[in-house]
């Protein structure tokens, strides 16, 4: 949901460029809160905005740039903290955008194995390793894991946009830049990020139809702008969110 800059609602959500990084903020506005403004980040890493009824989105930015360099050190020091707490028994991994709690297991019948679970990944290593080698273990597991369904889910995803957008790719290569979510070449070759998989489809769905779009439109002009609105109206706010997030897509 999105509002002009001077209009007041009880919730609405942008990005802020901070230093350089565009994050995510949603605004909660309460009439209980008379003046102050309060903020933290949720497990996502956006930030939560408590603020009084009277609140727009242009004073609110204003407060989020003064506390900047708070919101900097805050998300820094999440960060290192979510590093250590990763791929272990009991954390958190995101596949297509939904949060799916590990269980790890040591020593079962088949030495190393995983799978998926209704909102849960099975992970199963040698019972003898230490925690660090664990924690690189269920990585590497998870990493394989989602890598051999990427090409399939990919391709489904790029069919179906084909199809709305009424274009043809040559073929499709699954990569994994560090910069680049997908490109299409001067002969239509569509090549994918693999890294696509842990995205809500919304997003990866984006970068599809993106990507498609550029087998008509090289280039992007306005015309291939055009074309991926008509196809995707809201596609400047999935590409936002993308942008957003892009530091959380890692295995």
């Amino acid at each position: 949901m999105k509002l002009t800059e001077e209009s007041p609602g009880p919730h609405f959500d942008g990005f802020v460029s901070i230093e350089g990084e565009q994050i995510r903020y949603e605004v909660f506005c309460s009439k209980s809160r008379k003046r102050t403004v309060a903020f933290r980040f949720e497990y996502d890493n956006s930030l939560r905005v408590l603020a009084p009824m009277s609140a727009t989105q242009k004073s609110i930015e204003r407060v989020l740039q003064r506390r900047a360099s708070w919101i900097v050190r805050e998300r820094a020091r999440r960060e290192e903290n979510k590093a250590d707490e990763r791929y272990t028994d009991g954390s958190t991994f995101t596949y297509l955008g939904h949060s799916c709690v590990l269980k790890v297991t040591r020593g079962a019948q088949a030495l190393h194995s995983c799978r998926l679970l209704p909102h849960r990944f099975d992970i199963n290593l040698p019972e003898k390793m230490s925690e660090q080698n664990q924690r690189e273990e269920v990585r590497l597991e998870l990493l394989l894991w989602v890598k051999k369904r990427a090409r399939k889910k990919l391709k489904q995803r790029l069919d179906v946009w084909a199809k709305k957008l009424g274009v043809s790719y040559r073929r499709l290569l699954i990569s994994n830049p560090r910069c680049r979510w997908g490109s299409c070449s001067a002969d239509n070759i569509i090549r994918l990020n693999w890294r696509l998989m842990l995205a809500p489809i919304l997003l990866l769905d984006y970068v599809v139809a993106h990507e498609l779009c550029h087998v008509v439109h090289k280039n992007h002009s306005a015309r291939f702008w055009k074309c991926l609105a008509r196809a995707m109206p809201d596609c400047q706010y999935r590409r936002e969110s993308l942008r957003s997030l892009e530091r959380d897509l890692e295995i």
